[in-house]
């Protein structure tokens, strides 16, 4: 009887476990929404929107775009399967992006993984390995790009700023080599653990530990890697220009590390697990950059944070509908020639 009742059980546990951290993070963005709502003074937001000119918003909305191709550039890279016709990669790309921002608990990165099988034929596996690509390789040109701002941006490290320069390039050295042997060391991590582990909660945190390594192993290849990091630059870029134009338009007068320390810090809040599609996590973010770099007051900086995001999902969801609407009218690979095709263009 307990053999039979242990995979039910198992399955239980974990559904409660994910009903939990969806009630944290509900409470997490309720709470920090409440926080920051009542900081808001309403009639400078209105103020801020009527600043911008119609230039800065076609500036950001452009950059917004480009961004997504040099999204779907690199999940193409990644897939290196075959290659992937962009009449259907950039608007599962475009849906994606949008759906990622819209739906709570982070439920939109699955649509990535299902419209490539569904449209493209890749596999489970295929997908899985290039979104998770994708984000490590997005996450450590930001944390990197970020901290290489820091001893710019902050006259009071300046005595210290050559030594912060070294070890912050030493430092991207070896994230850039970690993750490229990230599968090798996540595989010699587990087998230095107690064998104590194997059981219960670290022992289904190793099992997925262990699929991580197998998806990470799909990195190790040089050109394939070179190529998507390099592409990662660029996503960066044009994520910085879309908020740069809308921060020079609301007033931001500060040299270029600042606004890169600015833009970093909101790009990294959209990472945030804990959370129901960014809110409060994102806001905060942009907050505590316009206060600490920009020297905004509390109020202002809450409200261009509120609208930063609120154009963020704006921008994904002008250009989300465009890509549902593409891949409503394109035909999906036929199976038999899904590794033939790649004149998709």
């Amino acid at each position: 009887m307990t053999a039979p009742t242990a995979p039910a059980a198992s399955a239980r546990r974990g559904k409660t476990r994910q009903l939990f951290a969806r009630l944290f993070s509900i409470a997490v963005t309720a709470v920090l929404l409440a926080i920051l709502i009542g900081d808001v003074h309403w009639q400078e937001f209105d103020d801020f929107l009527s600043r911008i000119p119609l230039g800065s918003w076609l500036t950001a909305l452009l950059a917004y775009l480009a961004l997504n191709l040099f999204r779907a550039l690199r999940y193409r890279i990644l897939l290196e399967e075959g290659d992937a016709p962009w009449r259907l990669l950039l608007p599962i790309t475009l849906y994606h992006n949008f759906l990622v921002r819209a739906l709570p608990f982070k439920l939109g990165e699955l649509s990535y993984i299902v419209l490539l099988r569904s449209r493209l034929n890749y596999t489970m596996e295929a997908g899985i390995s290039s979104l998770i690509g994708a984000r490590m390789l997005e996450l450590l040109i930001i944390v990197s790009v970020f901290a290489a701002s820091i001893p710019a941006s902050a006259e009071q490290l300046s005595a210290q700023r050559n030594d912060l320069i070294a070890a912050i390039a030493l430092s991207f050295v070896a994230s850039v080599i970690a993750l490229y042997f990230g599968g090798s060391l996540i595989r010699i991590f587990l087998r230095l653990l107690p064998a104590s582990a194997q059981t219960g909660l670290l022992g289904q945190a190793q099992g997925r530990l262990r699929q991580l390594a197998r998806e990470m192993d799909r990195l190790r290849q040089p050109r394939l890697f070179l190529s998507a990091l390099f592409i990662s630059g660029f996503t960066y870029s044009c994520s910085f220009l879309t908020n740069y134009a809308l921060l020079r338009a609301l007033g931001v007068d500060a040299e270029l590390p600042i606004f890169i320390a600015i833009v970093s810090l909101g790009m990294f809040a959209s990472a945030f697990p804990f959370t129901v599609s960014g809110f409060g996590v994102v806001e905060i973010a942009w907050r505590i950059g316009l206060v600490q770099f920009a020297g905004w007051n509390e109020a202002d900086a809450t409200a261009a944070g509120f609208l930063l995001h609120g154009f963020q999902i704006f921008a994904a969801g002008i250009y989300g509908l465009l890509g549902y609407l593409l891949i409503q009218v394109s035909r999906p690979l036929p199976a038999a020639d899904s590794s033939e095709d790649s004149t998709g263009d």
